[in-house]
């Protein structure tokens, strides 16, 4: 089922188009991947499609709905911003009860949710005196504990470390699997993103230069070496048995299916620090005309 669907969508800001007629859908429990270098349009979009600001013309529906003139949406739609706005004098546990009251939500998934972040220690601190990583990841438990239908995500792991960018693709994954959440994420770490999405829109100079599933796009000899580390190389090593693997200290080579290499991994609790593949960045840059 399609939730969002976009004809001839455009954007003007005064006398400069930043939007330029685009046309796409989006499936219902699909991760798209919003990817394209700096001032492509990636934040523009998401703000449209979250209903932040109005379109210039074209058409955009999310479930049925204008996003900008919908009053049902914003509670079936979450946003997740590069830039957190959090009430700075309140403290985690007062947003988090506050946020649980309001959307009849449940305080202990909300507590479950700052565990796998590891934002439990932090829980009686105010907004204010936290870091700014530590404030996104505040944001992003925010966002979550309504159980949104779709999360609109602008570059939400900009200001976290590798560890905790895969804390929150862990549990993007996890909310895609047991509720069919659709998911829209903007990173600029192309094989990160790639590694969660089903996915990709492709946007540079507000032109839409490719829009289906990441499969279709990346040649296959690009998705069968990946360099990876992980917490527990042994772990890890018996779960991806069915693989090619090397083994050089805490890093694997592996062959095989980015996605299914990851979601693997994911499924038996291995935590994943990084992923590299120069030839996967390339073919993504080459794909959509940028780098």
């Amino acid at each position: 089922m399609i939730v969002i669907e976009a004809r001839n969508l455009t954007k003007r800001f005064g006398d400069f188009e930043a939007l330029h007629g685009l046309s796409f859908s989006i499936e219902e429990g699909s991760i798209t991947a919003i990817v394209g270098p700096n001032g492509a349009g990636k934040s523009t979009l998401l703000r449209i499609i979250s209903g932040l600001i109005n379109r210039t013309s074209g058409k955009i529906l999310v479930m049925g709905e204008d996003p900008w003139k919908s009053e049902y949406l914003p509670r079936k739609l979450s946003v997740i911003l590069d830039k957190p706005f959090l009430p700075p004098f309140l403290t985690i546990e007062d947003i988090i009860k506050e946020t649980v009251l309001e959307f009849n939500s449940s305080f202990s998934d909300a507590i479950s949710l700052m565990d796998e972040l590891n934002l439990s220690y932090f829980i009686k601190n105010k907004v204010k005196d936290l870091s700014t990583g530590t404030r996104q990841k505040v944001q992003i438990v925010f966002s979550l504990i309504k159980n949104p239908e779709i999360i609109v995500a602008d570059e939400p792991t900009a200001n976290l470390d590798i560890v905790s960018r895969f804390e929150v693709y862990n549990i993007f994954l996890k909310l895609r699997k047991k509720m069919n959440t659709t998911i829209l994420i903007s990173s600029h770490i192309a094989p990160e993103l790639i590694a969660i999405s089903t996915h990709l829109l492709g946007i540079n100079n507000g032109i839409l230069r490719y829009n289906g599933e990441v499969s279709k796009m990346i040649r296959k000899d690009l998705l069968e070496e990946f360099y990876i580390v992980v917490d527990n190389v042994e772990r890890a090593v018996s779960v991806l048995r069915s693989f090619t693997i090397e083994v050089s200290g805490n890093q694997l080579k592996v062959r095989g299916n980015l996605m299914e290499i990851v979601s693997e991994l994911i499924k038996e609790g291995i935590r994943i620090f990084y992923i590299r593949n120069s030839l996967l960045d390339k073919s993504v840059q080459g794909e959509i005309g940028w780098g």
